[in-house]
């Protein structure tokens, strides 16, 4: 028999030297900014995907043919698009200003103010369909006085409290954006005249006809400008609908002016064309 010779087999243990630890620490360091990055990234995305998610559906909800409820009001920023004109139904003299994109006057009176009836109002020459919710105002105090500052329906078209609703006979003043999240008004400017508004109130559709389409300077104007443009949402003592919008929507003179669109009651000569079991209200 031959017998072959034992191998030995020795363990034989490197000591790391300097430059391998400098390595290895380098490589957690990349490791842990690697997995940091990825999660910053993720929540960015996830914010992000917050935000359209909730964009998306603050349009879907303003939209006139969806039964979900409309989005709610809120206060405007200081940094959005300002409020149309001051309120009406002023307590005391105007004194009215624009500071930081606000509009604000003397705080108006609540002693004679009606709930809005007002839920939707459509558009078709500029494919607007939309929800309408009522905007009333915040009280803040400057300088010693209380003035009131509009609150703004960002997705649908705010119905300023405090004006009439269809077949009181007056002026029904509906405001909404040019920009921001819901630009529900974005198109108002190519509205012409002839062109047909609905509005639905208390189950009727009221129907009315642009005859009037006005483009007035308000931020920067003169305060017996400002004045004026804010007479247009005034009662008028006949029946009519007051659209109102910034202008323009970019560029310097952004926001700087406002849209004024005036709607009277449609009245033709042969209702023929509305069937008998219609619910139209022809004023």
């Amino acid at each position: 028999m031959i017998r072959l010779p034992k191998l030995v087999i020795m363990n034989i243990q490197h000591r790391a030297t300097p430059v391998q630890d400098t390595l290895d620490t380098r490589a957690k360091i990349f490791w842990t900014m690697g997995n940091a990055l990825m999660l910053f990234g993720m929540i960015i995305l996830l914010y992000v995907g917050g935000l359209y998610a909730t964009e998306s559906y603050g349009r879907y909800a303003a939209r006139g043919d969806t039964d979900v409820p409309a989005p709610a009001v809120v206060t405007l920023p200081v940094s959005s698009e300002p409020a149309p004109f001051i309120p009406p139904l002023l307590n005391g003299p105007s004194q009215a200003s624009s500071t930081s994109g606000q509009i604000v006057s003397a705080a108006p009176s609540t002693e004679t103010i009606q709930p809005s009836t007002v839920s939707r109002i459509a558009i078709s020459s500029i494919n607007v369909d939309a929800k309408v919710v009522e905007v009333g105002w915040d009280v803040q105090e400057q300088n010693g006085e209380e003035f009131a500052v509009w609150q703004v329906a960002e997705y649908a078209v705010g119905h300023h409290k405090g004006t009439a609703n269809p077949g009181d006979g007056e002026n029904i003043v509906l405001a909404g954006h040019v920009g921001g999240f819901g630009k529900v008004f974005k198109d108002l400017y190519y509205v012409e005249p002839g062109d047909k508004i609905t509005i639905y109130s208390n189950g009727e559709q009221y129907l009315y006809v642009v005859n009037d389409i006005l483009i007035v300077e308000e931020e920067g104007a003169s305060e017996e400008q400002r004045a004026e443009n804010a007479h247009l949402i005034d009662p008028t003592g006949q029946e009519m609908v007051t659209l109102v919008t910034c202008w323009p929507a970019s560029g310097p003179d952004r926001f700087s002016e406002r849209i004024i669109v005036r709607a009277t009651p449609f009245t033709p000569e042969d209702t023929s064309q509305f069937p008998s079991h219609s619910n139209w209200t022809i004023r």
